[in-house]
């Protein structure tokens, strides 16, 4: 049996600002904004790849495929770019979003990364985090 491919978000539950050292806890709306960001951002490269042969074919957007969407919370930064890590390792390509909010000070921070992976890829790489919202 082939398992399915899903997407696996994991967002910041702080963001530190590397230039002025502040900790910014991120708010539930912005840790679920910054989700929808990153997933966007990765859904759009393979739409962007074929569609050139989908624009011959047919002279349409591209189709929408439903892909289901782990949400996987972090606990800040450092642990967001430790998975981002990992994930590059195993060669899952992840995606970064990165955010310019004035709280975390000037620059831009990385604030969720998304990539395509089945179950068993994401053993040691992000199967210990907890889904987003959970206590």
């Amino acid at each position: 049996m082939i398992e399915e491919k899903r997407i696996y978000v994991v967002v910041a539950g702080t963001i530190q600002g590397w230039r002025n050292a502040r900790v910014v806890l991120q708010p539930a709306g912005r840790q679920i904004a910054q989700a929808c960001h990153v997933v966007s951002k990765l859904r759009i490269r393979p739409a962007q790849l074929d569609a050139m042969d989908r624009l011959e074919r047919d002279l349409g957007l591209p189709d929408f495929e439903p892909v289901t969407t782990i949400i996987l919370q972090a606990r800040d930064t450092a642990e967001l770019f430790h998975v981002k890590c990992l994930a590059s390792k195993k060669k899952l390509n992840p995606v970064t979003f990165y955010d310019n909010n004035s709280e975390y000070g000037p620059g831009e921070y990385a604030t969720a990364i998304a990539f395509y992976a089945t179950k068993m890829q994401t053993v040691f790489i992000c199967d210990y985090l907890p889904m987003w919202g959970a206590k």
